[in-house]
């Protein structure tokens, strides 16, 4: 166990599994257990959710942030909860009644996939390293900022993944996919100065 991550060496390879406990307090908190899971840790708000949207009690709103930040913790492991973390996290400061749906949303996505186990079988060599970036332009209906995000690859293993709201806002499709794809290559620059440093040319 590393920081409560589960690393197991097979025979075959490495696995890695973010730390259960997360998820199974996560759930407990938010009060699902047993409740009916869904497919998808996120969902598209609409235009009229945005402008019906209210802001959360005051009583509520410790508990709600403790939750959010929970979720963003897990979610350095799990990649497929990033954009879901990321969106909560947002509400930090004004937390609403859609920020509680979403991280709702989430807490039944990982009730019905608690656990996630990385396989990372042994590889004769590293032959390069792969960088796959998308964005997602004026996603944002609050504040029309678009999102990156995008996947780092060594051979056939995922290394490292991102979503992150874009700090500006982007006047076309065009400028935001150029934002995304600096950071795309800055990830890949970083990682080749690491194996570098570990006396490994990719």
């Amino acid at each position: 166990r590393v920081l409560n991550r589960v690393v197991r060496w097979t025979s075959a390879g490495l696995e890695y599994e973010a730390d259960p406990r997360q998820s199974e307090r996560l759930v407990q908190e938010l009060g699902l257990e047993g409740c009916r899971p869904v497919a998808t840790p996120a969902v598209k708000i609409s235009a009229e959710q945005v402008h019906s949207d209210e802001q959360l009690e005051a009583c509520k709103i410790t508990h709600f942030r403790a939750l959010a930040a929970r979720g963003n913790y897990l979610s350095v492991d799990r990649p497929e909860c990033q954009f879901a973390a990321k969106e909560i996290c947002r509400f930090m400061s004004s937390p609403s009644k859609l920020s509680v749906e979403a991280l709702k949303r989430l807490g039944r996505y990982l009730v019905r996939r608690p656990r996630l186990v990385f396989t990372y079988p042994f590889q004769d060599s590293v032959e390069g390293v792969d960088v796959y970036g998308d964005t997602d332009h004026a996603g944002c209906l609050r504040t029309r900022k678009s999102t990156s995000g995008g996947c780092l690859v060594v051979g056939g293993h995922l290394i490292k993944s991102w979503a992150a709201t874009q700090p500006t806002i982007t006047l076309s499709s065009g400028e935001a996919e150029l934002y995304g794809v600096v950071r795309a290559a800055a990830n890949g620059l970083g990682y080749l100065s690491l194996l570098a440093d570990l006396g490994i040319k990719a």
